[in-house]
């Protein structure tokens, strides 16, 4: 009876261990289905096995809207376009959340009126250890009379996480900042031209520091808002224990 008892417990450990590690990797990436905006994911297997993901997608406030899985052969891509699973509310925008055991490379088309115009690869997957204090994040933006930036924050994590926000003009002057703390999976969104003066000066780094792993994305405007450009930065290039 014993010894039954201990098989038994084995076999329950090894399926929950097995559970455990079916999603090896996480990929984040910012989406947008609203107004005139979408977004298209190219799902990729990178790896030489087959494999299988599970597609999250999140609203702006982090509340799960839906998800799909899939099937991918080695180097099989499959196609998905975000309105088919957020829909196209006024808060279907945040996070699209791909767990794998594989190996992927996410392509991220953006249309506007149903034209294509930016693609953006991402193949850096959430670092599964939050072993850092600080992580640290940074991309350009502008805000002068012929373009601004908007800028969305992600928390692709299971828990809350804090960012801080630093923008420095051409001179290295900072000219704004902020704190936010974004509940799991939610999203917060700044457009520069709301906080920061319109000047010729207006352009440079923008310094992003997460308490956890973030996605950090930029939408390029022209002056008069139309979307040139959409850049997705998921890789620190600095972090602090």
């Amino acid at each position: 009876m014993k010894r039954g008892f201990i098989i038994t417990m084995l076999t329950v450990l090894l399926i929950a261990a097995l559970t455990a590690v079916g999603y090896a990797y996480s990929y984040g990436i910012y989406y947008a289905s609203y107004a005139d905006q979408d977004t298209a994911l190219v799902i990729m297997n990178s790896g030489g096995k087959d494999t299988y993901y599970t597609l999250k997608v999140y609203d702006a406030y982090g509340s799960l809207i839906d998800a799909v899985s899939g099937d991918l052969n080695p180097f099989e891509s499959d196609y998905r376009v975000l309105s088919d699973i957020a829909g196209t509310t006024d808060t279907s925008w945040g996070l699209a959340l791909l767990e794998t055991p594989g190996i992927l490379t996410v392509g991220v088309e953006t249309f506007v009126d149903n034209n294509w115009v930016a693609s953006d690869n991402v193949i850096d997957p959430i670092p599964e250890t939050k072993e850092y204090s600080h992580y640290w994040y940074s991309l350009n933006y502008s805000n002068t009379s012929s373009q601004h930036t908007g800028i969305a924050v992600v928390n692709p994590n299971d828990s809350s996480a804090g960012a801080t926000l630093k923008f420095y003009d051409a001179q290295g002057q900072m000219q704004y900042t902020t704190d936010v703390v974004l509940d799991p999976h939610e999203t917060e969104y700044y457009l520069t031209s709301d906080i920061l003066t319109v000047s010729t000066a207006m352009w440079g780094a923008l310094d992003v520091r997460g308490t956890m792993p973030l996605i950090v994305t930029a939408e390029y405007f022209t002056g008069d808002g139309k979307l040139m450009n959409v850049d997705q930065i998921t890789h620190t290039y600095f972090n602090e224990y």
